[in-house]
């Protein structure tokens, strides 16, 4: 089976099988994929904090036939200070589910990826949870060729990813 490596953030990890869980990464060389985490759901997992959203790291990812299986995980940066913060968390997770809703699988596009981890890696300096948030709005339209100057980026947002997101 081939067999590849690459960084990534994960963005959405659910419930898949009995122990299993499917993880949505989003990386730099191959955008969104999606992989399974086989045992993550167990107590004595090595996986099961490597897949939780907002881990960075290197995946080792086996392609599968329908999808692929993650084999090694090895964690640049958990966002743990994140997670403490319930008004951080809230952004985080609006960033996350920007890139989910706004990204296709299996597109490439590294200078949101690098938009991303420079994001997470804003929480750390103390800047206010909502102006990382907006000005990740911003920049994302930007990415796209959509931004226009005199708009509101959620209102902008909203049309180009076809969701209301206000109500996130």
């Amino acid at each position: 089976m081939a067999t590849f490596k690459t960084v990534g953030i994960s963005i959405k990890a659910t419930p898949f099988a009995e122990a299993d869980k499917l993880v949505t990464l989003f990386t730099r060389e191959h955008g969104k994929i999606k992989v399974i985490a086989k045992g993550a759901r167990r107590i004595p997992s090595r996986l099961a904090g490597r897949v939780e959203p907002f881990s960075y790291g290197e995946y080792f990812i086996v392609k599968g036939r329908n999808l692929h299986i993650l084999s090694q995980a090895t964690l640049f940066e958990t966002f743990q200070f994140v997670r403490e913060n319930e008004h951080m968390l809230l952004s985080a997770f609006h960033l996350l589910k920007l890139i989910h809703a706004g990204t296709v699988e299996g597109q490439a596009n590294p200078e949101l990826f690098d938009l991303l981890v420079h994001s997470l890696a804003r929480f750390k300096k103390n800047v206010a949870p909502a102006r990382i948030a907006k000005d990740f709005e911003r920049d994302f339209l930007v990415l796209e060729g959509v931004y226009q100057e005199d708009g509101d980026s959620t209102l902008m947002m909203s049309e180009h990813l076809g969701k209301d997101i206000r109500s996130w």
